[in-house]
């Protein structure tokens, strides 16, 4: 019965929130890029083939900041680049076909990557990914389109608090980032970078330079950061024995 209830997935409810969450996300990003001039074509273009909310934000961010389209382009390019890597983590978890892992990268994202690798076997591995990514793939697409619609009759996103959505989206990403010490090093280091550089850099520039951290922390041991054993003091090596408290 266990392994049946495993293989059938996520109920309706759950799907249904992560569609509504998807929407969110992509009701926010389409008014924000409507609000930078960006067409409604361009950005439902954008929507459907680049699949990434942190991509289009950070296009924005550089547009908005007085940088070139071009610098934008590939600071999208950029902070979308993980979900090649997340995609390449299930390229072998379940048996594809071509077609089938074309659409499977095309549509990765954090949510779906996690539950197939986490999943006890290939055939759940598989019904989980496309559940997820289905799901939330449509609340994005639905989503995007309401936010054209909201882009074009709202004007200034900032009225009603959407230009918040930026920052929100990247600090969510840093925060994931801060688990591990490779990619808590490159976060903390491109950030310093970036904060240097944004007083006298073009717009757009301290945002690329801030990538070169990733080489420096690819030097890094990858494993968990362990903020947590800091503060609970989980995982300190014991005292010498002439430190220790005697019974």
């Amino acid at each position: 019965m266990q392994d049946s209830e495993a293989v059938r997935g996520l109920g309706p409810a759950d799907l249904v929130a992560l569609a509504a969450a998807s929407m969110a996300v992509g009701v926010a990003v389409s008014a924000i890029m409507i609000d930078i001039g960006t067409s409604p074509a361009v950005v439902m273009l954008a929507t459907v083939t680049a699949f990434s909310g942190s991509g289009e934000l950070a296009f924005a961010a550089v547009i908005l900041s007085g940088g070139s389209v071009a610098a934008g382009l590939v600071s999208a390019l950029l902070v979308s680049s993980r979900f090649g890597l997340m995609a390449m983590s299930i390229a072998n978890r379940w048996p594809m076909t071509v077609w089938e892992r074309i659409a499977a990268m095309q549509i990765s994202g954090e949510p779906a990557v996690a539950a197939a690798v986490t999943a006890g076997d290939p055939r759940t591995a598989r019904r989980l990914y496309w559940q997820i990514a289905g799901a939330m793939g449509v609340g994005w697409v639905l989503g995007s389109a309401v936010g054209v619609a909201v882009g074009n009759v709202i004007g200034n996103t900032r009225s009603i608090g959407l230009d918040a959505v930026f920052p929100a989206v990247l600090l969510g990403t840093v925060a994931a980032a801060l688990r591990s010490r490779d990619t808590a090093a490159a976060a903390v280091l491109g950030g310093v970078i970036a904060v240097v550089l944004v007083p006298f850099a073009p717009a757009g520039v301290p945002f690329l330079v801030a990538a070169l951290a990733a080489i420096v922390a690819s030097r890094v041991p990858a494993g968990p950061l362990g903020l947590r054993d800091l503060v609970t003091g989980r995982g300190r090596r014991p005292a010498p024995p002439s430190q220790q408290e005697l019974p």
